[in-house]
């Protein structure tokens, strides 16, 4: 059997929330989050086939992080194969406009598959303006 620390990767998480102000709407993101956690190359893989997961996804991660479940939801950005520019007090480094960081996220969380007494939480991700959905 595998070890769980096998083949990780570090990916980055990010909320975005909408600010309004007069009548403009800008997104705000939240500090980013980093964890190492298993990334399939694809949807589809034999383990989520044979738990009876079936994820409408671009890819997916596994996490026994526990913690994670109440940190990221679906909707929360993240970046899994580029890497943010992150200030030195935590915060994403911001483009010239103010709004829209240096490095965009990359994927999306679009399905969250959690249980009560299990160990294993999958997340599928679809990347962003990669298909319809995007």
């Amino acid at each position: 059997m595998r070890s769980r620390g096998r083949d990780r990767q570090k990916i980055w998480f990010v909320t975005v929330t909408e600010k309004k102000v007069g009548i403009d709407t800008f997104q705000e993101y939240s500090k980013p989050i980093m964890r190492k956690l298993m990334v399939s190359s694809g949807s589809g893989n034999p383990i989520e086939i044979s738990a009876g997961l079936v994820l409408n996804t671009d890819r997916a991660f596994t996490s026994y992080d526990k913690s994670l479940r109440s940190q990221i939801k679906e909707g929360t950005v993240c970046w899994v194969d580029v890497i943010p520019e992150i200030s030195e007090d935590g915060n994403l480094v911001m483009s010239d406009d103010g709004i829209t960081p240096t490095v965009p996220p990359d994927y999306r969380i679009d399905e969250k598959h959690v249980t009560q007494k299990g160990l294993v939480d999958a997340y599928g991700i679809n990347e962003i303006g990669g298909n319809a959905n995007g």
